[in-house]
Formats: C-alpha cells, structure tokens, sequence
C-alpha cells in the first residue's frame, strides 16, 4: 500500500514539475511575443525611462547602435554600449527575462561624463539631448589637423583628384564614424528687405525640432500646421547689411561701418536625419511673469510627408535658378517690389566640411566659403572633396510614427509616460504593428487610436 502512495505521489510531483517547467517556458514565450519589459523608476527617473522606451521603438536606432558598437571606435566608458545593452533588452533581444529592468548603467555612465543630474523632475527632452550630446561627443572625436600633417605613416590622395587651394596633395583623413541617426541640418538665410542682398546660407545641427504654437487661436492644432510655423519667414532687426554700405556714396579710402537694417529670416530643413524627433513646447510664459503648461491637442499623423518643409523642395518653389550655388535666388522668392539699383548678393556657396577635427570644433561642424571649382564628383567617404547637399528622393521624405511621450501633470509637477510599438514591430516580426503603452515599470498594451488621441509632448519618427 505504501509504494502505492510513493509511487502515485512520486507521478504527481514529476506531473507537477513539468507543468510548471511548461507554463513557465509559455508565459517566458508569450512575454517575448506581447510585451517589453518595464525600467524602474530610481527616484523621479520617469524622464529618463520614457526616452530610453522612446529610442527602443526606433528600429533605426537600434541598428545604429548595434553596428557602431560592433566598429571598434568605443570609448570606455562608452554610453553608446550601454544604449545598445539597454535597447536590446527592451526589445527582447537577450536572455533577460525579468517583467522591470533597472537604467542605473545609463545613469552612472552620465554621471562619469560628468553630467550632474539633480533628484528632482527633469525634463525629457532635455535628457534626449544629454543622450544626443553624450553620443555626438563619443562619435565626433578627431585627431588635431597638425599631428595629422606631422604623421610619416599617413597617406595622400592622387593629385589628379583633389589637391589644396596651394595645389599639394591632401591627406586622406581616417575614416569617419556614422553620425548618430539623429543628426540633420537647419538651412536658413537672411535677406535685407531694403537693398535685398542676400546672405549666404547658413547650415546648422539639429538633433529634435522644437516647435511652437502659433499665436492665432483660429489656426489648426496639427502637426504639420506647427512645422509651417517654424519654417515661415520672420524678421531680424539691427543687423549689419553689407549691400546698403556699398550702395551708400562715400569718399573714395573712407571706412564706414556697415548700415544696420531689418532682415527677414527663412528657415527651412537641409537635411533630413534618420530618425525625425519633435519636441513640442507646452510651456507658455504670461504677461506676469509665471509660467503655464499649455494643454492643446495637436494631432500628427502615424505616416509623415516632410517634403514641403525642406531645403531644396522650397527653394525649388520658390526660384526657377536652382538651388544651393544657383544664383541669387535661394530660399526666397523674387520680390514684387521695384528697387532702384539691383546689387548682386554674396557669391553661389558650398558646403564643405570643417578641418577642425579636434574637441575644441564647433558645434555646427560645417563652414561656407566662396564657390571654388567643383570636385564633387570626388567626394568620399573620408570627406577629401566637398560634400554636397543631400537631395534625397521623395521616397526617402516619408517617416513613420515610432514613439509618442507624454506629460501628465501641471507646469511644475507631472509624469512621463511613453505609447511606443511592441518590440516584435519593431524588429519586423509582425505583420500587423502592437503598441504598447509605458509607464516606468507597468507596460501594458494599447491600441492605435489611443497613440493618435494623445497629448504629445514628444513625438519620435523615422525614415521609411
């Protein structure tokens, strides 16, 4: 009787066992499948964990990450390694089967580079560029002209194919680390609204668009209402005009500062980055002098057009001469008004790349100079001929909405919470796309309508 029992108990347990061995393997599979694990909220931390979901949701990012971990150009400690640990983990990609991650390595990496970050709420999209700042930081770092110069062991392009303005042989420079999938251009330019000269255009770094509302309550909260906004044309007072001193008679030998007028401003896109944040500006500041979290709804599409917004699009509009190097017609259109003497505006620009390869370089990383004879046809990866702007095709003009962060909360207290897609959407496993809706360490599905109706505060594409 008694080996009846042990042996019945002894099925049991094995019955048991394997029942739990089998639903543990499922509910792992079915975590895999539905869900992305939760980050843990140190202590007011949820800024930081709604843009760290926000990047996992960028399929773009995560490749980006991948290969440049893989290229062999790390720093130690690197912040770029531990995104890439990060993401993969919130995507599903490691061994890492715990329902909370915590970010502390993201942390403690910042705090090395010597970020100080406070305890109390931050911003998320200030911590967006403490990321995109840290990386370009890590990706950017050049070795000094001279020492390149100095280097018996560096070698030089063929003079038949790029040479120095004293025609000597260039260096061919290491090869550059990929700009982190963030990084586009600002093309702007000046124009005088006397004499209509024309400065030459300017290019300039962006890594997220903030964008404004406008101060018209008849006009419609949209996303692409806010991007005319910011690229419509403004005006600059007090500004030195070159053209209106040269048109003004003077003594022959007599210097005479330079006349200051009113220009006005366009702004468009030069170049559209991989991965298209936007960040839109709810704080509003009142006529008293307090501040106020504006709580319109805008509403964005899930599939984003963004050839109307820019460089060579407009300018294409805009003048039938072309676009950078045509002539003077570049970002505005030929004025309606007469003028009494035409002046000819600063000659046709290239846009070349900085040899000030050092950590004391710019932030633009890009400098315009006079046109000189046009070598772009040898133009490589090593940047020894000037680089061009990029005119992409219309296909490459089409983004996809990977992430939505939100603010719950008033002007001076509130939390993040971010809708981004299912880790199997964005590793291409799906037909279908899943959203998933993170808050710290609760991550719960949620449904297209849902993202679409949100109050974005952030909004994360990337290129199609």
């Amino acid at each position: 009787m008694d080996r009846k029992y042990w042996l019945f108990g002894g099925i049991t347990a094995a019955v048991i066992s394997g029942a739990y061995v089998f639903w543990t393997s499922s509910s792992k599979s079915n975590k895999k499948k539905d869900r992305c694990p939760g980050l843990e909220n140190l202590g007011n931390t949820c800024f930081l964990n709604s843009v760290l979901q926000g990047l996992a949701s960028c399929s773009r990012v995560r490749l980006w990450l991948s290969d440049y971990v893989n290229s062999g150009h790390l720093q130690t400690p690197s912040l770029t390694r531990t995104l890439n640990d990060v993401i993969k983990v919130l995507n599903n990609e490691t061994e890492f089967y715990d329902d909370v991650h915590s970010p502390d390595y993201v942390f403690n990496t910042l705090l090395i580079k010597g970020w100080c970050i406070s305890p109390e709420e931050q911003d998320a999209h200030e911590m967006f560029h403490v990321l995109t700042q840290t990386i370009t930081e890590e990706t950017m770092s050049y070795p000094g002209v001279v020492p390149l110069f100095e280097n018996p062991d560096v070698g030089f392009r063929e003079n038949d194919r790029a040479l120095s303005r004293i025609e000597s042989p260039l260096p061919l420079l290491p090869e550059r680390p990929m700009d982190h999938p963030f990084q586009g251009l600002l093309a702007s330019q000046l124009e005088c609204m006397e004499c209509g000269y024309k400065n030459p255009v300017r290019y300039d770094h962006f890594d997220s668009l903030s964008l404004t509302f406008p101060q018209s309550v008849w006009v419609d909260r949209s996303l692409e209402t806010l991007l005319y906004h910011y690229i419509s044309v403004d005006t600059v007072s007090n500004v030195d005009c070159v053209g209106c001193s040269k048109l003004k008679q003077r003594p022959a030998g007599c210097k005479m500062p330079l006349k200051k007028t009113t220009f006005k401003k366009k702004m468009t896109i030069g170049k559209l980055p991989q991965s298209l944040v936007f960040h839109i500006q709810r704080c509003q500041w009142l006529n008293d002098g307090s501040a106020c979290k504006r709580q319109d709804f805008v509403s964005f599409p899930e599939i984003l057009d963004m050839s109307n917004y820019v460089y060579h699009k407009v300018a294409a509009k805009e003048s039938k001469k072309g676009v950078l190097g045509g002539g003077q017609q570049f970002l505005f259109g030929a004025s309606s008004e007469p003028r009494a003497e035409s002046f000819e505006s600063a000659p046709s620009v290239t846009l070349l790349r900085t040899l000030n390869y050092d950590n004391r370089r710019t932030q633009n990383g890009l400098f315009i100079q006079p046109q000189m004879e046009d070598h772009s046809r040898d133009s490589d990866v090593n940047h020894n001929g000037p680089a061009s702007v990029s005119k992409s095709s219309d296909s490459s003009l089409t983004y996809r909405l990977c992430a939505v962060v939100v603010h719950i909360g008033n002007i001076s207290s509130g939390h993040f919470i971010t809708y981004r897609r299912s880790p199997n959407t964005v590793r291409g496993k799906r037909r279908t796309d899943k959203w998933l809706c993170c808050s710290d360490r609760k991550v719960v599905p949620a449904n297209k309508m849902d993202v679409l109706a949100a109050e974005a505060y952030m909004l994360m594409y990337e290129r199609l």
